[in-house]
């Protein structure tokens, strides 16, 4: 069967997030298609003491709201929280490596509790830091963290991103620069909003690791929920079916944002910066400064998701071998995809996602064709037949060509989302964008 998870997100102890309401996301949930939910900064102590009080465990390790919605099936969710191991790395300094920890329990979850407190670690905040001494303290730890239960999980979260194990804040070129030989008890990384399958083909260490895409969502609304999920195969559902899909590649596909979308995508510095005004500036591979210096404001530029990626390839690779964006093939399916409440803001002409007109216009398509992610499943006939009658032609035209692929964004970079473009492609090289104020 189908089993659609998003099992990265945050409570309102993470720091630039609001207070989410567990049952405004499980309403999301429904609409969305989106079967299971990492509940968020399991291991903080306020938090956990609450949800475990709203939730009850319905199957092996997934929980539900003890009072649902009336007529709906309660949606589950996993305990789930993300770490920032701090750690030297060759490269100079320290390394922040975000991960993602799954657990099966709430007996896990304390356990963990106890082991974090233990090493000194503040739990007080939703993404805790864990002190590490070297890779060797690393792998010690995160091989302690499996002890408490088999079925833990330990995943490196949005990879790419500044702050993932591949990003540009104090850059690694391997998993094992990091974690050791505990990369080779990694079976699962999280592809993050500013890449995806096709992308990560390009490094050879990821092969045979499943790529699990998640939302990382920072509150409950309909373009935040589910943005990006992964659907499994699965039996039974249960927190064992999750884990032995991730373990073992039983992927559906996974939804994911276009990279270019992504904030980090290329290399770059946004507006606002110091020296900098309305001023800012972005460019494809091979076309920055060759000092890797802003010309604005002369510090060093935020490197892009797509130079690291070609980077790291190439230091992956053996000489002769190296994997090329043209080429390469995707290790398991995906497709690329916007929220709908975006679709049809951008449909209507709109900016705001959150007006009563789309609100209405979302509810007329989810009413006629269940879920979100259903949606997505049908074919271009089924989409215009279904759709045509309830909602606006331009509407229907939109939905069509993200359904398509007739769609791209003019990329994101440092921080900054990318803007789409529907109808249009454009190519993520050949860029070299200077503005020199408004």
């Amino acid at each position: 069967m189908r089993y659609v998870v998003d099992l990265h997100s945050h409570s309102g102890y993470a720091g630039g997030v609001g207070n989410i309401s567990l049952e405004t996301v499980a309403d999301t949930m429904h609409k969305k298609g989106i079967n299971a939910f990492g509940v968020g900064d399991c291991i903080q102590p306020a938090w956990r003491e609450k949800y475990a009080a709203r939730l009850e465990e319905r199957e092996p390790g997934l929980f539900a709201l003890r009072e649902a919605a009336p007529n709906q099936e309660p949606a589950r969710f996993v305990l789930q929280t993300e770490i920032i191991i701090t750690s030297p790395v060759p490269s100079g300094g320290r390394k922040g490596t975000h991960v993602v920890l799954l657990f099966p329990s709430l007996a896990a979850v304390d356990a963990a509790i106890a082991l974090l407190r233990s090493w000194g670690v503040k739990i007080d905040m939703g993404r805790p830091f864990v002190k590490c001494e070297d890779v060797g303290d690393v792998e010690d730890k995160c091989c302690a963290l499996r002890r408490i239960d088999p079925a833990v999980m330990v995943i490196p979260a949005h990879v790419m991103t500044p702050q993932g194990i591949y990003g540009s804040d104090h850059p690694v070129d391997s998993l094992r620069d990091v974690f050791g030989q505990f990369a080779d008890e990694i079976s699962t990384v999280e592809t993050g909003l500013s890449a995806d399958p096709l992308l990560l083909a390009l490094l050879p260490e990821l092969d045979g690791k499943t790529l699990v895409s998640n939302s990382d969502c920072h509150s409950g609304a309909l373009n935040r929920v589910g943005r990006e999920f992964t659907a499994l195969d699965i039996d039974t559902p249960s927190y064992d079916a999750i884990v032995a899909a991730l373990r073992n590649r039983r992927i559906r596909y996974s939804a994911e944002f276009n990279p270019a979308e992504g904030r980090y995508f290329l290399t770059g510095h946004r507006a606002g910066l110091e020296r900098h005004g309305a001023s800012f500036c972005y460019y494809s591979p091979d076309q920055a400064p060759d000092d890797g210096l802003c010309p604005i404001c002369g510090k060093k530029l935020t490197v892009g998701v797509l130079d690291r990626l070609l980077y790291i390839s190439r230091v992956q690779s053996a000489p002769g071998e190296t994997r090329h964006l043209a080429t390469v093939k995707p290790a398991q399916p995906l497709k690329t995809l916007i929220p709908l409440v975006e679709v049809i803001a951008a449909g209507l002409g709109l900016k705001s996602v959150s007006g009563a007109k789309v609100c209405s216009i979302y509810d007329a398509v989810i009413g006629k064709i269940g879920t979100e992610a259903d949606l997505w499943e049908l074919s271009a006939q089924e989409i215009d037949t279904l759709l045509t009658a309830v909602v606006p032609e331009r509407v229907v035209k939109a939905v069509l060509q993200v359904h398509e692929g007739d769609f791209s964004f003019q990329p994101g970079f440092d921080g900054q989302y990318g803007g789409l473009k529907l109808g249009e492609k454009v190519d993520w090289f050949g860029h070299c964008h200077v503005m020199n104020g408004a």
